[in-house]
């Protein structure tokens, strides 16, 4: 990687935020968090991100309905959904809008930093 990649980390989950950012940025990652929908959806009006990692389940607005607005905004955007919970059909939703995959929690890092560098993995 010549320069940092930017991703915007979407997590209500403050520890969470704080630990994919401590990570990532030791992986050469320029990392920027919101923890909800419409601070989210400001960040990516503000500036294009490489890639967002956005949580499903968010107060106030769900994580495809962001995913939604953020692509009506930047309709190349690299999303990728991330999940605690079994909520499939959200799942599914996030999947037909076009998120390019899911990560479940415990997340992966080595999965996460992967689709991070090289693009979507398959679904």
């Amino acid at each position: 990687m010549s320069e940092p990649s930017s991703v915007l980390v979407v997590d209500d989950s403050l520890g969470i935020c704080q630990t994919m950012s401590m990570i990532l940025r030791r992986k050469g990652f320029e990392v920027t968090c919101a923890a909800d929908g419409p601070r989210a959806i400001e960040k990516v009006r503000e500036r294009p991100f490489d890639a967002v990692l956005l949580d499903i389940r968010l107060p106030g607005m769900d994580g495809v309905e962001v995913h939604k607005r953020i692509r009506a905004l930047r309709p190349g955007a690299r999303v990728a959904m991330m999940t605690a919970y079994a909520v499939e059909d959200r799942v599914r939703d996030a999947l037909s809008a076009g998120a390019d995959t899911v990560f479940y929690k415990p997340l992966d890092m080595d999965a996460v930093i992967d689709y991070l560098r090289k693009g979507a993995p398959a679904r």
